[in-house]
């Protein structure tokens, strides 16, 4: 049985998290340069079903059954035997790396979900279509994130720009003219789950203040939608800018990352807001090819380094 290498990218929501956990539509893109990688390699020598999970970044050396079942790791193995009805597990090793930072609301759970998955059907001979990924790593997110709407692990499953909204068949944008953003660490993590249950929370103890403000991020996501189809940049800055005042507004930012964004916009970026479950985490910068050096170096100096730039071009013809 032959070594398996498969990989997962990040993702970055554009508009509408939070709002999109309470059925309201959200945008998302794929970093596709930030990935989670997971090699399978089997164990000849070792008794059958011996799964081991060797990952630095994760801080594993451990036999897979060491592992608590809530575990993103042991979830993702789990649920990838149950599905191919699998009895008995061919001996295996699983390394696990990854460019994708954790815990920075980059999707970093969903790509570790979508990854093993892939590798592990993959290494069982029966590699998965992307329905099945896709259904997994939802499963996998329910025990990282309590209550996920589903956008991380379809963004990162199908690793195309897409419109989500619970409910809703995806739609796959393909956007009018290429989009540049910058993203950058805040320094502060902070656990997704945690601020999904605040603001579920908030909203039922003050929901006529908090269910129009998520009704308003998910009308600037339909506003950004048709601007990313349409190539227009102005509209699409305008909802990026307006969301985040909302995300305020609810207590969803903090220091860190407003620090990061007035320095973003100062140094010519058109648009920046948080992404992810904030609190922490990441925020990014919408900027065209005039304003990317200027904005990365400062968001670089601002994040001790932390800071780098994605691209999504429209798919040649």
């Amino acid at each position: 049985m032959p070594a398996i290498s498969q990989s997962a990218c990040g993702k970055a929501i554009l508009l509408g998290e939070h709002a999109v956990v309470h059925a309201q539509p959200a945008i998302a893109i794929p970093l596709t340069s930030k990935r989670v990688k997971v090699n399978v390699e089997p164990q000849i020598l070792a008794p059958t079903g011996k799964i081991r999970v060797i990952s630095p970044f994760l801080d594993l050396n451990q036999d897979l059954d060491t592992l608590p079942d809530h575990h993103p790791v042991f979830q993702s193995v789990h649920l990838t035997l149950a599905e191919m009805k699998v009895i008995q597990t061919p001996s295996c090793t699983l390394h696990i790396s990854s460019t994708l930072p954790m815990s920075s609301g980059l999707g970093s759970s969903a790509a570790l979900a979508v990854a093993i998955t892939r590798a592990l059907s993959e290494f069982l001979g029966h590699p998965f279509d992307l329905e099945t990924v896709n259904k997994i790593a939802y499963e996998c997110e329910t025990y990282v994130h309590g209550k996920p709407s589903g956008i991380d692990n379809t963004v990162v499953t199908y690793e195309k720009t897409i419109a989500f909204q619970k409910g809703r068949s995806i739609e796959f944008l393909e956007p009018a003219r290429p989009l540049i953003f910058v993203l950058a660490d805040s320094g502060v993590h902070k656990s997704t789950w945690l601020t999904v249950a605040s603001l579920a929370q908030d909203l039922e103890n003050r929901p006529g203040f908090v269910r129009p403000k998520l009704e308003a991020i998910g009308q600037l996501a339909d506003q950004g939608k048709q601007a990313i189809l349409a190539g227009d940049l102005d509209s699409l800055a305008e909802a990026i800018n307006l969301n985040q005042g909302i995300l305020q507004e609810l207590d969803l930012s903090c220091q860190e990352l407003d620090v990061l964004i007035e320095k973003a916009l100062e140094a010519g970026a058109l648009a920046a807001k948080l992404t992810g479950g904030g609190k922490g985490g990441h925020m990014f910068a919408l900027v065209d090819e005039n304003s990317l050096q200027p904005v990365l170096a400062t968001l670089q100096e601002a994040s001790g380094g932390k800071a780098f730039h994605t691209r999504v071009d429209p798919e040649a013809k």
